[in-house]
């Protein structure tokens, strides 16, 4: 029957005689178990969050195959990678949502592709996201019930697979792949393999794929025709590379049991839900992924992505690199190891900055943000909205807030990631606690080092959160400023070594270099741009390294006191000149020893041009005369303010009199008050009557 032929499929097409083993032992008999194809689609319905959480696993994939590094020499740099999402239309009606991409190396057969837990990327480090050969089918089956996979070769070949939860079978998984020639007659090609009675089921799929209104009853007709329309657009859109289209039917809400049938077919509702996911996509993906080359073509719908999210909202943005090392703990041994230079570490770059944003928003947090981001692509893995705890931060009040956003950089690809690349497997190596422990303990010492460096910059905090909330609009209002990415851009970078505090790490000295495309908290001064922190070690490197002195003016210095005074030379350069010096307060003897004070009277010789003397000369007159005009403007305002003066001694005085007097006064009054108070204890003083 048709159910036995299906079950025949599977073994054919999925788990092939050659791949189940069985081995047989005088005590048992082992072999390999099968998988519940239907219980696998549950499985994987449940792998995300969100639809796009999804989405972005399959992105994943498109990225990892139109990815072309320009700054790696092997790359191909004319080559052009494009990725579009768009909308699956057929008639004015929305059913479902599509995503293309060409692709830099040649697109393995779709019968590799579908094998479940099985990848070609799992050996290649930092250049892949996509390493557990489950990503395309469980995002399919997560956002559709009904998915296509169409691939169209550089050599005219084609390949047509189908995901749908219906083919699942008790007995195993199954996703049935077919491949093509483009001759012109893919039609009747795909046709004449669905008339076969084993991929019966299959040919249902297409005709459910062809009912385009809700009421509309399976078309097979009309199914293959949209599947080759695709075909036919693949071929105009790019040529001359592989690529690789994924096509989504009647995309399901986030949360799977809020949706009956009905509301899946309905057309309004398919519209809504499809230009709700594109728009997600176009807010998340742009600090999604932290290294999308410009050589990248992202589209979503009709525009065009820019991967330049940090760059354009942090302030202060910085660059660390530091060495991680996944087996030996920081704090084992007798010996601090957080400098070791071992062949088994990795390096890990950290960005960190303000985001005046996030800082100026009311009902945002404004805590210290971590993000982590994987592999070459620079892919967001996961996000903690207050990372203090784990950074063994300070975490009480607004320490290490102000909107602190600290990126770890994981180029190298050196973590490792659980299948739906939302969180780290530490769990996955022999030693993957002290992994952990290392990686927080050193991202730790960064972020407090670079907070503690810009707080000593202002008074305290809540002067630190004003001057970030003065560039909340900063990204808005300058347009003019050229963005680059987080690799490209020349940041502030520091060089760093760490040293032991008590049960943490903190960093002992550093080096700075300031960067173009840093924009600063505070603005910068005159000073080098290279600076380096003053610790005795430095100190003696700089007294040991120090360079021949340049030639200066000539200078010397004579104790005979005198003015501004013309040479005798005629000659164009004149050997000295006499400079008064500026007299200065008296200031306390030095505490060294030896160290002599100037004298007040000493005058500089210099050595000049004539002609620059006599601008001198010049403009000494002029503001001499200056300083006369404004003694005789000024000098009616001197005369009345003297006057003033005067009348105000005067007052001043007559003021001091009348208090003298009415203190006078005050003393008479109280010698009659005693006087009356005698007379009353003798009786002998009587008050007049008054009527």
């Amino acid at each position: 029957n048709s159910q036995q032929c299906n079950e025949h499929n599977v073994r054919s097409v999925v788990h092939p005689p050659e791949r189940v083993t069985t081995i047989h032992t005088n005590q048992s008999t082992m072999a390999t178990t099968t998988v519940d194809g239907q219980g696998m689609w549950r499985a994987w319905k449940r792998g995300f969050t969100s639809n796009v959480r999804a989405f972005k696993d399959l992105i994943d994939n498109a990225v990892d195959a139109a990815f072309d590094d320009p700054l790696v020499e092997e790359t191909n740099n004319n080559f052009i990678g494009r990725i579009d999402i768009y909308p699956d239309v057929y008639q004015s009606t929305t059913t479902g949502i599509c995503l293309q991409n060409n692709c830099v190396k040649s697109v393995a057969s779709l019968e590799k592709v579908f094998v479940v837990y099985e990848s070609s990327k799992v050996d290649s480090g930092a250049d892949a996201v996509g390493e557990n050969g489950v990503g395309l089918k469980q995002a399919c089956a997560a956002l559709s019930d009904l998915s296509f996979v169409l691939v169209k070769r550089a050599n005219d070949e084609l390949s047509f697979g189908v995901i749908a939860e219906s083919l699942q079978l008790r007995g195993g998984v199954r996703l049935p792949s077919f491949n093509l020639v483009d001759n012109g007659s893919l039609y009747q090609q795909l046709e004449a393999h669905l008339n076969t009675p084993e991929y019966v089921d299959v040919k249902k799929c297409i005709a459910r794929y062809g009912a385009i209104e809700t009421n509309d009853p399976p078309n097979f007709p009309n199914g293959m025709k949209r599947i080759c329309e695709h075909f036919q657009a693949m071929n105009r859109r790019y040529s001359g590379h592989d690529l690789f289209e994924v096509i989504m039917d009647r995309i399901r809400h986030q949360s799977s049991k809020d949706d009956t049938v009905e509301q899946v077919d309905v057309h309004h509702e398919q519209k809504t839900r499809v230009h709700t996911l594109m728009r997600d996509i176009k807010k998340e993906l742009p600090k999604t992924y932290l290294h999308i080359p410009d050589n990248l073509h992202f589209r979503v719908g009709k525009d065009r992505l820019e991967f330049k999210h940090w760059p354009q909202r942090l302030v202060e943005l910085s660059s660390f690199t530091i060495k991680v090392n996944p087996n030996l703990g920081w704090n084992e041994g007798d010996t601090f190891r957080a400098n070791d230079e071992r062949d088994d570490s990795y390096e890990l770059r950290i960005f960190c900055g303000f985001d005046a944003d996030r800082a100026t928003l009311p009902n945002s947090r404004k805590e210290c943000t971590l993000h982590l981001h994987s592999r070459k692509s620079g892919r967001l893995i996961c996000t903690d909205a207050d990372a203090r705890t784990k950074l063994q931060l300070p975490a009480s009040g607004s320490d290490y807030s102000q909107g602190l956003t600290v990126i770890m950089d994981d180029f190298k690809g050196k973590l490792p990631l659980n299948p739906t690349k939302q969180g780290v497997a530490f769990a996955e190596e022999r030693r993957g606690a002290v992994h952990e422990e290392n990686l927080y303990q050193l991202v730790g010492a960064v972020v407090h080092f670079y907070y503690q460096t810009h707080l000593k910059k202002f008074k305290g905090k809540t002067q630190l959160m004003q001057q970030v909330c003065k560039f909340g609009d900063w990204a808005n209002r300058d347009r003019r400023r050229q963005l680059k990415s987080c690799q490209e851009s020349d940041l502030t970078t520091y060089r760093v070594t760490l040293k032991k505090v008590q049960r943490r790490i903190r960093v002992d000295n550093f080096e700075v270099s300031e960067g173009e495309d840093t924009v600063c908290l505070v603005e910068r001064t005159t000073k080098s741009r290279e600076k380096k922190r003053k610790t005795p070690t430095n100190a003696a490197a700089e007294r040991s390294n120090t360079e021949p002195d340049l030639p200066t003016t000539k200078r010397r210095r004579r104790a005979a006191p005198g003015a501004l005074q013309e040479a005798e030379t005629s000659s164009e350069e004149i050997e000295e000149m006499r400079v008064p010096r500026r007299k200065a307060a008296k200031k306390p003897p030095s505490k060294r020893e030896g160290r002599k004070e100037k004298n007040d009277d000493e005058e500089e010789t210099i050595t000049i041009k004539k002609s620059d003397y006599e601008e001198l000369v010049r403009q000494k007159e002029e503001i001499q005369k200056k300083f006369e005009d404004a003694d005789k403007m000024f000098a009616p305002f001197v005369e009345g303010n003297k006057k003033l003066k005067a009348s105000y001694t005067e007052l001043k005085a007559k003021n001091t009199a009348l208090k003298s007097e009415n203190k006078g006064m005050k003393a008479e009054n109280k010698e009659l008050k005693a006087e009356i108070k005698e007379l009353k204890a003798t009786k002998k003083f009587v008050p007049k009557k008054q009527k």
